[in-house]
């Protein structure tokens, strides 16, 4: 098990818990005083740990992260955000508008992978032609076997599911970016040709401003986050961190990943057990 499915599991055993029973009695060593909201802290810790321990291994033996790698490292924390704030969303609230003629949650997550899709076309043809050495501008025909978004039909699984697969597609096609590539003037929409370092720091930003899009909604459809579900955000965000600290090293610190994974499992456990038991 990684240390992310061990967070999912978690997520899934915590994410709907009360008020109430994240405060099941519940200890750790000597700290028995929060109840099982302190499962979730402690997994949180236990992310931030390993993250250091990734960071610092990585910083010593290498490979060291190119400029495209840390930028991505930032985009991923924006999508670790942004399915921490979709962790306690039901089905039945997708399509829901918080205003008349407002998006609901799935609209705006269409538009995202849409923006995305057009983002990476720009960057992957970019970088493509310099490496060719051609001097031209993609052709319609180029830009439009790239540009296919992901469609997010379907329940929560389905959607969430789509937003997996634009993000790890972008990894893969953008993480080997060389750092005297980045400067690569790209096309897009607009009439300047951005470089590609640009259009890397929009996946970010794009995303970001839509997940406090998607938080506004969600408290206009009368769904405000839950303690737990703040908890979650937290945990998500932290093994976003964990997983762009690996980006272009996967298999750095595996003992110390294998570990962290038991610890964060035996915490979903606790947390299972203690609901069960309340």
């Amino acid at each position: 098990m990684t240390p992310t499915r061990a967070v999912e599991r978690l997520v899934r055993a915590a994410v709907g818990l009360t008020d109430a029973q994240l405060g099941t009695p519940w200890a750790w060593h000597e700290y028995d005083e929060e109840g099982l909201r302190f499962a979730l802290l402690m997994a949180h810790q236990e992310l931030r740990d390993l993250t250091a321990t990734i960071a610092d291994e990585r910083a010593r033996t290498g490979p060291p992260l190119t400029i495209a790698q840390r930028i991505l490292g930032q985009y991923h924390d924006a999508y670790r955000d942004l399915t921490g704030a979709l962790a306690g969303l039901r089905d039945d609230e997708l399509d829901r508008e918080p205003a008349p003629g407002e998006w609901p949650v799935r609209s705006a997550i269409q538009h995202m992978l849409g923006a995305e899709s057009g983002f990476r076309t720009s960057m992957v043809l970019a970088v493509r032609l310099r490496r060719a050495g051609e001097r031209r501008s993609a052709t319609d025909d180029e830009r439009k076997a790239l540009n296919v978004p992901e469609q997010v039909g379907g329940d929560r699984g389905a959607v969430l599911d789509g937003l997996f697969r634009s993000h790890v597609r972008i990894l893969r096609e953008l993480s080997d970016v060389r750092d005297e590539e980045v400067d690569t003037p790209s096309e897009f929409w607009e009439d300047t040709r951005y470089p590609v370092r640009f259009r890397l720091h929009r996946l970010e930003e794009h995303m970001r401003q839509h997940t406090v899009q998607v938080d506004k909604t969600l408290a206009g459809i009368g769904h405000p986050p839950s303690e737990a579900e703040r908890l979650a955000r937290l945990v998500y965000q932290a093994v976003g961190g964990l997983e762009a600290a690996q980006i272009g090293a996967p298999g750095i610190a595996s003992a110390a990943q294998e570990r962290s994974a038991a610890v964060i499992a035996g915490l979903a456990g606790s947390v299972e057990t203690g609901v069960a038991t309340a």
